[in-house]
């Protein structure tokens, strides 16, 4: 038993469960999203207007979200840095947290850039299923590590370094799961444009000219179309 009260076997014991769950969800985020490519093209074909840009989109989503879930990762192991007491070698594990922030806050943003040259503001079925799933995740992971974490608070002894580190997950997921949840919210529940909705600036046709020889409706006017003035009437 370590200087916190809690040994190497309790602390597996309380893990254990990651080992099996977190393998099972970073497959399922890989192969996933490849899953939504054919029922966005389902959904797209019973639409009245089909988005010339789905594919692309597909391709851009998908990126995006596996650097966010990069992302939160960076995020958990930076917090866990601050908050932890480990001070001897604080400094790799910051490295390690940049190390997965900076190139997936690259491609996030580069990835949200590329988006907003779509037409995924107007056709919004793809956003739709990745946000969709993208929720699924990080609630997942986030109700793991609440569960996790509270173990960690109710166990005998104190957790030490291990009970930050759910701590920090907690903040970093949950904070995430709350976020995807009220944007997946807006934009389901929201004013916008459904996923079969037509293109702007449409300008309607103008009204169709007449058949040559068809009548107009309205008598002809006689060549002289008022009465003839006689200079002398007057005189």
């Amino acid at each position: 038993m370590d200087r916190y009260g809690m040994s190497p076997l309790d602390m597996m014991t309380m893990l254990g469960p990651m080992f099996i769950v977190v393998p099972m969800l970073l497959w399922f985020l890989v192969i996933g999203p490849l899953i939504l490519y054919p029922v966005a093209r389902w959904r797209a074909a019973r639409d009245v207007y089909m988005d010339p840009q789905l594919g692309m989109k597909v391709a851009l989503h998908y990126f995006k979200l596996l650097a966010f879930q990069t992302l939160l990762i960076g995020g958990t192991i930076l917090i866990w840095t601050i908050i932890s007491k480990n001070s001897g070698d604080k400094g790799s594990f910051y490295r390690v947290a940049f190390g997965f922030l900076v190139p997936a806050g690259i491609v996030f943003g580069a990835h949200i850039a590329l988006l907003k040259k779509t037409n995924d503001e107007m056709f919004t079925g793809v956003r739709r299923l990745f946000l969709g799933y993208n929720l699924l995740v990080t609630g997942l992971l986030g109700f793991i590590v609440l569960t996790l974490g509270f173990q960690a608070l109710f166990a005998k002894g104190e957790s030490g370094d291990a009970g930050r580190a759910f701590l920090a997950a907690i903040l970093v997921y949950c904070s995430a799961w709350g976020g995807i949840g009220a944007i997946f919210a807006k934009t389901v529940l929201g004013a916008g444009t459904s996923a079969g909705a037509p293109p702007q600036n449409i300008v309607p046709p103008g009204p169709m000219p007449p058949p040559p020889g068809a009548s107009t409706g309205l008598p002809p006017l006689a060549a002289p179309a008022y009465p003839p003035i006689d200079p002398n009437a007057n005189g």
